[in-house]
């Protein structure tokens, strides 16, 4: 049950609150109205009697039954006239006279009627005159028609109040339909960009993120694909001229082409490790490799690596700089391959003779493994971005660059993957320097005397 409980936020309760003011001005609207119609027909009545009863005793002197007429307009706020036997006013307080709705005739019995100009008002038969009283609130004589023009005020005012609130709801929702439909339609630029507060505003928020993150993934995938086939183009054309020689029975050339291919397929099979890896780790939803965790004496991994690198790529200088032999818990293999990446990355944007540098080091509980090189550098506004998938520093894609640019994004994976962090730093024309921090294994008896063996 406790799963199932909802909280609700801000936009529920600005609705519901809305929602109970509107109920409030409506109640108040109605009852003003009641209020009014009750007191318009019922003050009269309340002093109908009264008033009949005065006027009868006066009914034989005018005079007297004027003043009496005047002192219930001042003492009770009501208005009357007094009509005769004939229909005519016999005395009044009020001019012109209250125009009675019987003409000639009389009332049968006393009870509310419509006095023009006055809205409603009350009617008592006289019998000592054979007449009647006409009576009508003085301030309070309102018809139907006046209640019913201010509940149209009230509703109107209500219908202007929800406004803003439909306008803040409504607006955004409209924002996010319209990127929605864009981004679907295929403009992956498009963006909601909600202004708003809550959690609309959040929601906004989040679709933007998504599209941006979307936007980044399909430029990724079309640079992945130009990247590929930009790779696959030249060991594709040698084959294709190597076999052709083949055909026309040149022998010898067709042996130096396949000696070249070996190199091309070779690059294209670190490619195609590189594509799948990047693969996987989007499989994850972005989530760090499972690591398979052992000790490993990263003295070995770097020995290892650097015997790699010298056997890949022959008269470049590699300088080796192990001052300790740390033990991490981790993946030899992944360690393997993040300094690999590395190592490759160095080579690819820097030239002989200029030395690549290895460098191994304990500080403070963390082992630091460092490649520095001493190639074109990159540019500050490119270091944001500089292990995003895909991502390449060398627009041109040359030959002599290569790589469809995932190996920096798998090394940052990698160290992820194992607790620690990847940085870089680099000016153009000065070098880049890649420095990746682990977290250092408690030393065993084992650990210790395998790194002392190294």
């Amino acid at each position: 049950m406790r799963g199932l409980r909802h909280r609700h936020g801000p936009l529920f309760w600005r609705v519901y609150l809305h929602g109970v003011v509107l109920l409030l001005l409506v109640g108040v609207a109605v009852g003003a109205v009641g209020f009014l119609l009750r007191h318009g027909s019922e003050e009269p009545a309340r002093v109908a009697g009264y008033a009949a009863g005065r006027i009868a005793e006066l009914a034989g002197t005018p005079d007297r039954l004027a003043e009496e007429l005047r002192r219930v307009r001042e003492v009770f706020g009501v208005e009357g006239t007094v009509y005769g036997a004939d229909g005519r006013p016999r005395a009044t307080s009020v001019e012109p006279p209250l125009e009675s709705p019987f003409g000639g005739g009389a009332p049968a019995r006393e009870g509310p009627v419509r006095v023009r100009g006055r809205g409603f008002g009350w009617a008592v038969p006289l019998p000592a005159l054979g007449g009647h009283l006409v009576l009508a609130g003085e301030r309070h004589g309102h018809d139907p028609g006046r209640g019913l023009l201010f509940i149209g005020a009230v509703l109107v005012a209500l219908a202007l109040g929800s406004f803003p609130l439909a306008r803040s709801i409504a607006a955004p929702v409209e924002s996010l339909t319209a990127a929605a439909r864009a981004l679907g339609a295929g403009d992956l630029s498009a963006r909601a960009r909600v202004r708003a507060r809550g959690e609309i505003g959040e929601l906004g928020r989040a679709f933007d993120d998504m599209a941006g993150r979307l936007e980044v993934l399909v430029r990724n995938e079309r640079e992945l694909l130009a990247n590929v086939s930009h790779e696959l183009r030249t060991p594709l054309a040698r084959i294709r001229v190597a076999l052709e020689l083949a055909a026309e029975g040149d022998h010898e050339k067709a042996r130096r082409y396949l000696g070249e291919i070996g190199a091309d397929l070779a690059e294209l099979d670190g490619l195609i490790e590189d594509v799948l890896a990047a693969a996987r780790l989007d499989a994850r939803g972005g989530a760090a490799w499972p690591v398979t965790r052992a000790p490993v004496a990263l003295g070995e991994v770097v020995r290892d690596a650097a015997a790699r690198f010298r056997e890949a790529h022959p008269g470049r200088e590699l300088s080796l700089e192990v001052t300790a032999g740390p033990t991490v818990a981790g993946d030899a293999a992944l360690l393997r391959r993040l300094l690999a990446n590395l190592l490759d990355n160095g080579a690819k944007y820097s030239e002989a003779p200029a030395p690549v540098t290895l460098a191994l080091r304990e500080e403070g509980g963390m082992a630091v493994l460092e490649v520095r090189d001493r190639g074109i550098g990159v540019d500050p506004a490119d270091l944001p971005r500089l292990f995003t998938p895909f991502f390449r520093t060398d627009r041109s894609r040359s030959r002599a660059a290569g790589g469809t640019g995932l190996g920096l994004a798998l090394a940052k994976r990698i160290a992820e993957a194992h607790g620690g962090t990847i940085a870089a730093e680099s000016a153009p024309g000065a070098g880049t320097a890649f420095r990746v921090r682990l977290p250092a294994a408690p030393a065993t008896g084992a650990g210790a005397a395998s790194t002392r063996a190294t």
